[in-house]
């Protein structure tokens, strides 16, 4: 179970586009640390997230590099489709200001690439689980979006009908490569020129 606050870093993570590799962007955003998205591996069910209680919708995932992987092993051993993601900050995580007025605690500790702004939700009356939708053309991939202002827009309609949301990135994952004659290549995005993924300890 997660503290009262989360722990909140500075993560440095550049989006790479689905339609135009070359508008490439940068962003520094306030994470709060891991998420495990789980899925059955067959049929059409959202993601499932496992979050506190509180209507935070923190994350439950081990913030240990070991006890992260230990979990992710459990749930596939009962058939769930696994993916990890970065939660980032809202403002529930700081009481009485705003998360873009809340200045950055912590130095850059995340590296990595992106495919864009997922968000988690959870609807009247749900405790301890958000979700998160499927992505329409790839089954293995969370719904998101490239421009923040979309999932700001989603944020806005859905909380104003009484669901809770927090954002999440999309993080590149080894999985997601495959090798090509001269180097790799991701299955999802064939003509990004991605970089390195991110290793499961860059996300603690």
């Amino acid at each position: 179970m997660r503290p009262n606050k989360p722990a909140i870093v500075q993560a440095l993570v550049r989006l790479v586009p689905a339609t135009n590799v070359a508008t490439a962007r940068s962003y520094r955003p306030l994470v709060v640390g891991a998420a495990i998205l789980h899925r059955p591996a067959v049929g059409l069910e959202p993601w499932t997230v496992d979050v506190s209680d509180d209507g935070r919708l923190l994350p439950l995932a081990p913030r240990s590099r070991h006890a992260l992987r230990v979990e992710i092993d459990r749930l596939r051993s009962r058939g769930r489709h696994c993916r990890l993601a970065t939660a980032l900050i809202c403002p529930a995580d700081v009481p009485g200001t705003t998360a873009t007025a809340s200045g950055p605690v912590g130095k850059p500790e995340l590296r990595s690439e992106f495919y864009g702004w997922s968000l988690m939700v959870q609807p009247p009356g749900v405790r301890g689980r958000a979700f998160v939708d499927r992505d329409d053309e790839n089954p293995d991939l969370p719904a998101c979006f490239e421009l923040p202002l979309e999932l700001v827009d989603r944020i806005v309609f859905l909380e104003s009908r009484g669901w809770r949301t927090r954002p999440i990135a999309l993080i590149t994952r080894p999985e997601d490569f495959e090798p090509v004659a001269g180097g790799w290549r991701n299955r999802f995005r064939p003509a990004a020129a991605f970089g390195r993924a991110c290793r499961i300890d860059r996300l603690l």
